[in-house]
């Protein structure tokens, strides 16, 4: 039987809030690991995965126990066929891709806030967004190999799977 109590305490969560901060810090945890946390981790995984050997799906001999004994044709016949490959590149790129109704970082298709405290938090957020954002590009300006995966631009407001 499951025991959502049981997961909170062993996730180090209290299980109830008692201050304004605790709920701020939950809050902040929950934004960030649907933002942030998930595009690191989810827009450069074509990247990574595209090359099958650097996770392979699946692998038809068992790993080579001695590095010693490994041959180019062991390799090979450990990866995955063409076939495998292929699947597992498509579930990566579909996985990975900017997603056709992905909303940005920031941005919010309704009018939730129409207050003007709220407004006024939404524009300085937006307008941190945009130095952040400028200042990764500055970085990576001229370099051949970019990393752009957490551009506030490129970072959903959740995840859209």
């Amino acid at each position: 039987m499951f025991c959502p109590l049981c997961l909170v305490n062993l996730l180090g969560m209290p299980n109830k809030l008692s201050s304004k901060e605790e709920l701020s810090t939950l809050l902040a945890v929950a934004i960030f690991t649907s933002t942030a946390q998930h595009a690191a981790t989810n827009n450069g995984q074509f990247d990574w995965c595209a090359w099958v050997p650097n996770t392979p799906c699946t692998m038809r001999l068992p790993p080579p126990s001695d590095k010693d004994t490994v041959t180019m044709e062991m390799i090979m016949a450990t990866l995955p066929d063409v076939g495998q490959s292929c699947v597992q590149m498509a579930i990566t790129w579909h996985l990975g891709r900017a997603q056709p109704d992905a909303i940005p970082l920031g941005q919010y298709t309704e009018a939730h806030f129409t207050e003007l405290a709220p407004l006024q938090l939404i524009e300085k957020f937006r307008m941190k967004l945009k130095e952040i954002e400028d200042h990764i590009l500055e970085q990576n300006a001229g370099l051949d190999l970019q990393y752009l995966f957490l551009l506030p631009s490129r970072i959903e407001n959740s995840i859209t799977i």
